[in-house]
């Protein structure tokens, strides 16, 4: 079986960083490079980045340093995506296996077209509760990592991403719809992630009883008409699961769009909203609630 023994990450916010540092903890921190501009790595080697106080130990280098690895992870916003592809050409060799932390169902099509790398899984990341401000990173729950090939069929490359998180102590399923799962998380960020940005809220603004809590539902079944119509079966039961999911967590929580608008960054409402538009646009749905999100945040 093929053994992966040096992992790079392109994006070192809190879901790279954290992944990132149970890699460092499997392989030694040699082994695990941090990829970013020479001015990022300037500084990540001055301040240092921290999780739970703990100093991370990364190998960091800069995009005409980098080599090619057996493991290449995207986990930057997907503002930044087209950058970081471009960063990491020097990092993605004949055998890389390739995977995108992003939110969303577009970015693998991304990285394919410009990269053309010879082993993608399809990939989404839930669960975690990290945040980043400055350099510290605070975590309470990792979360886990779904994947498998486009085709769901069982592969090399996912046997040894699957040893390698058996290693690093990191959870993981090996789903046998992984583009399902792709859309129901997609539908799930249309939702929450939407609504608490455009309305200026945290969770509490959509659990029960709160002002938002119809439009945040809503967004999510514009999202699952359109995933339906692309022939990606999610279903009412999966929208209450989520909304049982989020009623759940602190009031006072924000999702990461909230977090950027709070910031005054570009949010990734490509992924949501206009992604969400466009397949409306392309069958005919109606999408009132995320053509009202797209024209807030373009």
């Amino acid at each position: 079986m093929k053994r992966i023994n040096t992992v790079a990450i392109v994006g070192l916010g809190s879901v790279g960083a954290m992944f990132g540092s149970f890699f460092v903890k499997a392989l030694g921190p040699e082994n695990v490079y941090g990829i970013a501009d020479e001015e990022r790595v300037s500084r990540y080697k001055k301040d240092g980045l921290y999780l739970n106080g703990e100093r991370l130990a990364f190998n960091y280098v800069t995009p005409s340093e980098a080599v090619p690895v057996d493991l290449l992870i995207f986990a930057t916003k997907y503002t930044g995506l087209k950058a970081a592809i471009e960063s990491a050409r020097g990092a993605c060799g004949e055998e890389t296996i390739v995977m995108s932390f992003l939110n969303g169902v577009i970015s693998e099509g991304d990285i394919a077209a410009a990269l053309h790398p010879k082993h993608l899984l399809y990939t989404t990341v839930q669960g975690m509760d990290s945040g980043k401000v400055g350099n510290q990173i605070k975590m309470e729950h990792s979360g886990y990592i779904s994947f498998n090939e486009k085709d769901n069929q069982r592969s090399e490359s996912v046997d040894a991403v699957a040893d390698l998180l058996e290693r690093a102590g990191i959870r993981y399923e090996i789903p046998t719809d992984i583009n399902r799962q792709l859309y129901n998380k997609w539908m799930l960020n249309c939702g929450v992630n939407q609504t608490c940005a455009y309305f200026a809220c945290g969770y509490g603004g959509v659990q029960p009883g709160g002002a938002h809590r119809d439009t945040y539902i809503e967004s999510m079944e514009e999202a699952r008409a359109c995933a339906n119509a692309e022939g990606v079966n999610l279903t009412e039961d999966d929208i209450r699961y989520w909304v049982g999911v989020i009623d759940g967590l602190n009031p006072d929580g924000e999702p990461s769009m909230r977090q950027d608008t709070k910031a005054g960054r570009r949010t990734e409402v490509a992924l949501f909203g206009e992604t969400v538009c466009a397949l409306g646009r392309k069958h005919g749905i109606a999408t009132p609630v995320n053509d009202m999100f797209v024209a807030k945040f373009r």
